[in-house]
Order: C-alpha cells, then structure tokens, then sequence
C-alpha cells in the first residue's frame, strides 16, 4: 500500500503543475538534505491535512451524506480551499523571486562556488512556513479528496487510520525523492558547467511560474 500511495504522488508531481510550481523555487541549487527538508515538510503538512480531513469523513459519512444542503456547502469550502491553493502560490512565488534577487546579487558581488552559495542561502523560515501551509492547504483541497476514497471504503476506524498513516507517509516520502533530486541536479549542473547562476535562474523562473500557476488557480476557484 506504501508503494502505490508513493508512486501516485510521484505521478502527481509529475502531472501536477500546482505541486511542483510549490516545491521548485525552493529546492533549486539546494543541497540534498536541505532539498529534500522541503519535499519533507510540503508532504507533511499534506499528509496531516489529508488525515484530518479522511477520519473526519468515515466518521461523519453516514450521519451527512443525505442531509440537505451538504453538498452546496462542500462545495462552497472546496472553492475556498483551492482559492486559498492559488494565493499561497503566489506566495511561494513571491518569496522565491526575492531570494533568487538576493542570490544573484550576493553572486555578483562574490563569485564563489554553487555549493558554499547553496549553503549560505539554505531555506529560511518564512519559506519553510509557507510551503508547509501550501501542503495543508493542498490536503484539504478537493484535487487530492479522490485519493482518499480507500479511507471511506473500509469498515473500521483502524482501517481507515491504517491507510491515512500510509498516505502520509507515502506523500512525505514521494515529495523528499523529488525535491532531493531536483536540488542535487540543478546544483550539480551549475558545477559542471561552471555556471554558478543555473540554479538561482531556474529558481527565478520557476518562482514566476508560481505566481503564474497560482493565479490561474484563482481564477478557476472563483469562476
């Protein structure tokens, strides 16, 4: 079960714009560890979210599900939910785009090697809280409920908490792979082509792509 929860979120990573536009401007020239810190803590805050949400449906599943107006009314938090998706990517963009400015400025005045910028620059805190906050809200959203349906399924509360467990970690453990191998990669690239600024530029790019990604968001959560 471990092994297919991995490999889905590993597919949606890959078919997902919204989930690497929230890891890529942070990860890019990294350090393995510290890369895959991020993919680490984005999976934990989705793996926390996705149980709160998981054990809150078994156990309301069948007091709700006939009740009127329920369904207006999960809809409404959905849009909410994805809305909230959107600004935090805006967010993660922002953020980005700022330390990508600091990062090149800092390479201009002190040319120095990728690694040693990669280790000065690390992952500050407010960049830590907002990608945390986007896998909270990426739990929660209604893209990642579908995935969810096994928890629903089965007939005992440590059924359902068995399989939320393993979500969890199934999600922490697909983020850690990617970001890991998106931050050595790209650092290791500027180092063979003794091009110092590859990892700050595609930390540039793809924090535009945030702010792009999270905007269309917006705008699909508000049509």
């Amino acid at each position: 079960m471990l092994i297919t929860i991995s490999f889905y979120h590993l597919y949606k990573i890959f078919v997902g714009p919204d989930h690497l536009a929230a890891l890529l401007p942070k990860c890019c020239g990294q350090r393995w560890y510290r890369a895959g810190q991020i993919g680490a803590i984005w999976g934990m805050g989705h793996g926390i979210s996705a149980a709160i949400l998981g054990l809150t449906a078994f156990g309301l599943k069948n007091r709700i599900a006939n009740m009127p107006g329920v369904k207006g009314l999960l809809v409404g938090v959905s849009s909410a939910m994805e809305l909230a998706v959107g600004l935090s990517l805006i967010l993660i963009g922002l953020l980005g785009i700022k330390e990508a400015k600091e990062w090149e400025e800092e390479i201009e005045i002190s040319p120095q090697s990728l690694s040693a910028a990669a280790v000065d620059t690390g992952v500050k805190t407010a960049q830590k809280r907002a990608v945390i906050f986007n896998g909270i809200l990426h739990g929660f959203s209604w893209d990642g409920a579908p995935s969810l349906a096994p928890a629903l399924a089965v007939a005992t509360w440590r059924g359902s908490l068995s399989f939320l467990l393993a979500y969890a970690v199934g999600t922490m453990g697909a983020m850690t792979i990617t970001t890991t191998l998106i931050g050595e990669g790209t650092r290791r690239a500027g180092e063979l082509f003794n091009r110092p600024d590859i990892p700050q530029k595609l930390s540039l790019v793809s924090s535009i792509l945030a702010m792009g990604v999270g905007l269309f968001w917006c705008f699909l959560a508000l049509k």
